[in-house]
């Protein structure tokens, strides 16, 4: 597939996303998804991922505008909570103008980095993503840097997630991979990057993509369409993603497991991550109040309110407890994760 190919594929199926097998959460421990600040972050508009200051008081998220036959354009949001309540959202200082998304922060928090189609240099015939980032500056966040190589290539690079020590996993169409978008991950050595290794063990001729690892590197949860215990949606004319967990235990990482009905829907789960004190899995969701087929006669006024609620088909942000993934880890996977 040539790169001009390949680099649509990629963007089409990261605009478009965007049954249980072993280690299944036992039908007596069901466990509901909560939609996560709802009216603030979650609305009626379309939210994507979220990821947490090192106190859990700050959350940045994507905000995606709507879309048919033209792609979406993604701005990073940021809000805080004041005694339990998040503020009403504002565009982060260095988002708004170019199509961002995919936040994630080191564990000191004074380092954010996203994915962007912002230029880099006018001369490239075709706009493709890369990973950026902004370090804090006082009490402001500085001005945006491109990565570069060997993080960055001619593919698309995008869903960046940061481990506690630096070592940062992200997702791209780069040649070397097994699928139209994979898993790949790059280490911190005295503070640059190597080059960056793709997580064989994980990646299939399918599409991986949207990586959130755990901060000591134990657990990766991941969006995945076209493996074969993806969930089909109903009525669907495509197969939407779903969340897989693999984790990481003597040097090797477990055969990824598929998060089950009490996360996945017929409806497209995306965008997780994991809060800073490891005790929540966040992740997006487009489910609606609309189902193929309906199981009762709706009224105009109730498609009307549907239609204009929170449940519209746009996407929200659920959260889990953490412990929802931890009962899908393997007796062999337990201990402490090696490199």
């Amino acid at each position: 597939m040539n790169r001009r190919r390949r680099n649509f594929v990629f963007l089409y199926i990261l605009f478009a996303a965007t049954g249980l097998h072993a280690g299944a959460v036992r039908a007596s421990e069901k466990l509901h998804a909560e939609v996560f600040a709802a009216g603030t972050i979650s609305t009626r508009d379309d939210e994507l991922g979220v990821a947490f200051s090192p106190d859990g008081e700050t959350a940045y998220f994507t905000k995606r505008s709507p879309t048919t036959n033209t792609p979406p354009r993604g701005l990073i949001c940021m809000t805080r909570r004041v005694h339990g309540t998040w503020n009403e959202p504002v565009v982060a200082a260095f988002s708004g103008t170019y199509n961002d998304f995919g936040v994630t922060l080191s564990a000191d928090g004074n380092r954010i980095v996203f994915a962007s189609d912002r230029p880099t240099d006018p001369a490239r015939p075709e706009p493709t993503v890369d990973l950026w980032a902004v370090d804090r500056v006082g009490d402001r966040w500085g001005e945006a840097f491109n990565l570069g190589a060997p993080l960055n290539s001619a593919a698309n690079e995008a869903y960046p997630s940061l481990a506690a020590d630096g070592t940062l996993y992200f997702a791209s169409n780069r040649p070397g991979g097994k699928g139209a978008s994979d898993i790949w991950r790059a280490r911190l050595v005295d503070g640059r990057y190597g080059e960056p290794e793709n997580l064989a063990e994980i990646n299939s001729p399918g599409y991986e993509s949207q990586p959130a690892i755990a901060a000591d590197q134990s657990a990766l949860v991941f969006t995945a369409i076209g493996r074969d215990d993806t969930l089909v949606g109903a009525g669907a004319p495509y197969a939407r993603s779903d969340l897989y967990v693999s984790f990481r235990a003597a040097g090797s990482w477990t055969v990824p497991a598929n998060l089950g009905t009490e996360v996945n829907t017929p409806a497209n789960e995306s965008s997780p991550s994991i809060s800073a004190d490891g005790s929540w899995l966040y992740f997006s969701s487009d489910r609606s109040f609309v189902s193929l087929p309906m199981s009762r006669r709706l009224t105009t006024r109730e498609y009307e309110e549907g239609l204009h609620g929170l449940l519209n088909g746009w996407n929200n942000v659920y959260r889990i407890p953490i412990g929802a993934i931890e009962r899908l880890r393997p007796p062999t996977a337990s201990g402490t994760p090696q490199p």
